[in-house]
């Protein structure tokens, strides 16, 4: 269970920083993340694949979301008594 719970928290910083528009450049996004280049590009592909748009820009050197306010991404732990 270790993998599941290191993809969503790649997932919680991967969202955070596309947020706070403080990715860099795909590189330095990658080495965030803890990640290859290539490997943030199937992650991103994959975040896609849910409809949800992600571009980067150039002038400001991060990557953001089209509309920031149709994304939220969020997991609930329960415990059951």
């Amino acid at each position: 269970m270790k993998k599941v719970f290191e993809y969503v928290d790649l997932i919680a910083r991967f969202h955070s920083l596309v947020m706070s528009q403080m990715t860099g450049n795909p590189d330095t996004f990658a080495y965030k993340l803890g990640i290859s280049r290539s490997s943030l590009y199937n992650l991103i592909s994959e975040i896609q694949s849910y409809g949800i748009n992600i571009e980067y820009s150039r002038e400001q050197e991060t990557f953001r979301y089209l509309y920031p306010e149709k994304v939220e991404i969020s997991i609930r732990i329960y415990q059951n008594e």
